[in-house]
Formats: C-alpha cells, structure tokens, sequence
C-alpha cells in the first residue's frame, strides 16, 4: 500500500492537505469523498531513501521487525493503552532510523490516527500484509489475535532465513577464499614462472598455456590498467543493482531464480509455503479473498510468482472458484492445488492452506540439511580440479625438461 499526498476542499470550501494510505490514486479520490471531501490534486508520496541513497539503505532486519512485533502483542495484551505502547516500544529500538519511525507512528496513533493509517505511511518497513492484517484486527476486534499471527509469520520468515544462511554460509567462505588465492597466484606466482618457461623454447603443455593466458589476462587487468578496470567494476556493479531494482531486471532474475537446478526447487518450494501461510492468515481474519490474492502477491518476494497470483486473483475476480484458477499455472505446486481444492469443498480453506504452508516448512528444513550434505562433496571435487589444473600446469613442463636433461632423455 501506497502513501499519497492530497489537497481537497471540505463542505464550507476551506482548502485542507494530508496523507492518506491507498493501492493507487483513484482510491485515494474514492475514500476522501467518503470523507465529504472534494479533490483537488492526489500526488504519491516520495519515500524517504529513494533514488541513489535507496541502493544502500538497509530495510529493518527481519529479527526487529519479530522483536518489535512481539512486544507489541505482549503489551497490547497486557492492556497497556496504544499511546504509551509505541512509547515504550520506541524506547526497545536501537536502529536511530525504526526509533523514529515507531515515534512517529505513536503520534499520528495518539491523535487519532487508525493503526492501518499511521503504519502505511512508512511501507519501506511494513509490507502489505503487515499492513493488512493490523486493519482487518483493529476493524474486526481481533488485534491481539492479529499480532499473534504477524508474530508468527515473521518467525517463519526468519527461521528460513538462517537455515538458508547457514547452509551456504560454508560454501560461500570456502569459494570466496579459493578465488582470492587464485588472483594471488595468476597475479604474482605464475608470472615469474613464466619467465622461467620462456627459456625453455619449446612448446609447453595445455594446462600451462591456459594458465599463463589467464595470468596474462587478469595481470594486465590489476597491474597495467587499474585505471580503467576499477571504475568499469564499480560501473558495472552499480548497473547491475540499478537494473536488478528495476521491473523488466527484476523479473528476470526472479524468474532464473524459480528455474534454477536445486536451488530453483528450493525457491518454490519458498514461494508456495508463503503464498499458503499468507492466504491462510489474512482469509481467516476476514479479508476478501480477491483482496487476499492481490496482498499476497506482492508480499511473496517473487515478481515471477507476483505475477502468477495476480492472474489468479483476477480470475477469481471474475467468478472463478480459487482451485481452477489456480490450475495450469507454471509456478504452483500439486500439493497446493489439491489442498486448495479440498479446503474450499469443506469449507475450511485457511486451516487447511495453513497445514499444507506447515509441510513445506519441515521439506525446506529437510532440503536444506540435504543440500548441504551434497554441496561440501561437490565444492571439494571443484576445487581439487582447479587445483589440479594448476599443479599440471606448474609441474608438467618442469617434468619434460627433466626428461630432456636427465641421463636417457631426448
């Protein structure tokens, strides 16, 4: 949800401004005649951090947020009145950034503001769903039960979060460390063994020609135009994450991400486990099913999958039941399509959408462990290669000279 910027005349002409949450201007004009305000202009509001900054402002981490999250509950359960819950909640906060936010969410909440009103201004650190399931608990009721279950969503989140971390942290310092003595050794080893082989005027083995090319390669790169290497690296660094946070690169990179070998699995498996915990907690708060889908879609962390939801909430939109619109979609899986067909013929969708979320939980888990089993073989059968190839490419024109010099060689 969006935050935008209006001018409107009220019922005695006066000109009034303010902010108001919406998915898009026209409904942002649609509730302030509501309000029995006339329009004048509705304008979206820039996020502070756009632009360049944006590259590398840090949204919360996901442990605050669950922290944050928590306390609220305990508090609002406890019947702490809402003001002096955000006071206490800010006071909690360490990041200067989510302090200021929390405060000034506690003033627009402690001026009347609704709970769904003052968290949208600030969708750089609440999404949607956050968003939503605050409004359906403060319209239905329910908030202690909706904290509940944000609090419960978000330790999904971050329980999948470090599993992922923890399963490639290894292979990622063992990579990182081989290509740093790699460059070392194609910087300032094998060049001085190239002078040495020069001497021999004969024709050296293929390891040692490919390694002396790439030697001369990336020698030529880091010693003889710095100059220009390094500013294309940062040009193509900063291209890269500019067309990653674009639309068209975005989509492209999520799409290679759910078509991946292995990983590309594990991804939607991801996917269908948010998308079916999701569903599952906003449909049992209440919330219309279209609305659901169109929440959730843009809360599952996946344009290509975005996509895919946003079909299906538009054919339900239409008078589809949810299991055939969901039928024939690239990205949804046969466990998903069946227990959405079984929920909506009993009647009990969100509970049984919950329970399919919950197994794909325990298979990410399991995938994991596995993944990591499989890739500590493979990272190792890797680099024995690659140090194989520069063992050859060292030893074996070493080896042939000794042939030649040695008592019996040619």
């Amino acid at each position: 949800m969006k935050v935008f910027i209006y001018k409107a005349r009220d019922g005695s002409g006066a000109v009034v401004t303010g902010e108001l949450a919406g998915d898009s201007p026209k409904d942002v004009k649609f509730a302030l005649a509501d309000k029995g305000l006339i329009p004048i202009s509705v304008s979206q509001k820039r996020v502070k951090g756009e632009g360049v900054s944006s590259l590398f402002k840090k949204r919360v981490p996901i442990k605050d947020l669950l922290a944050f999250t928590r306390q609220f509950s305990a508090l609002f359960k406890a019947g702490v009145p809402i003001d002096r819950i955000f006071e206490t909640l800010s006071g909690q906060v360490r990041d200067k950034r989510f302090k200021e936010v929390i405060t000034e969410i506690g003033r627009d909440v402690s001026r009347g503001s609704s709970l769904q009103s003052a968290f949208s201004k600030h969708p750089f650190y609440f999404n949607d769903i956050y968003i939503s399931m605050l409004s359906v608990g403060e319209e239905g009721g329910s908030l202690s039960e909706a904290l509940i279950n944000l609090s419960s969503i978000l330790e999904r989140e971050y329980t999948v979060k470090n599993q992922v971390k923890s399963a490639t942290i290894y292979p990622k310092i063992v990579v990182l460390v081989f290509i740093a003595v790699l460059i070392l050794m194609l910087t300032f080893v094998i060049p001085r063994l190239a002078s040495f082989y020069e001497g021999f005027h004969a024709t050296l083995p293929l390891p040692t020609r490919l390694v002396l090319g790439a030697s001369g390669f990336v020698t030529s790169i880091v010693k003889d135009y710095p100059y220009i290497a390094f500013p294309v690296l940062i040009a193509l660094f900063f291209g890269f994450k500019k067309y990653s946070s674009s639309e068209k690169g975005k989509f492209f990179l999520d799409r290679m991400r759910l078509q991946f070998p292995v990983f590309g699995t594990l991804n939607l498996m991801v996917a269908n486990a948010r998308f079916a915990h999701l569903v599952s907690a906003l449909y049992k708060g209440g919330l219309p099913l279209v609305k659901t889908l169109s929440i959730v879609g843009k809360a599952i962390g996946n344009m290509a999958f975005e996509r895919e939801v946003l079909l299906v909430s538009e054919e339900v939109r239409k008078g589809s039941s949810l299991a055939k619109a969901l039928s024939g979609k690239r990205y949804f899986t046969p466990i998903v399509l069946e227990s959405v067909a079984a929920g909506e013929e009993s009647g009990a969708l969100d509970e049984i959408l919950e329970l399919t979320g919950s197994f794909y939980d325990d298979e990410i888990s399991a995938m994991l462990k596995n993944l990591t089993t499989l890739i500590e073989p493979l990272l190792l059968v890797g680099l024995f290669g690659m140090v194989l190839l520069l063992a050859l490419a060292v030893l074996l024109p070493i080896w042939r000279l000794s042939s030649v010099i040695l008592p019996g060689g040619h």
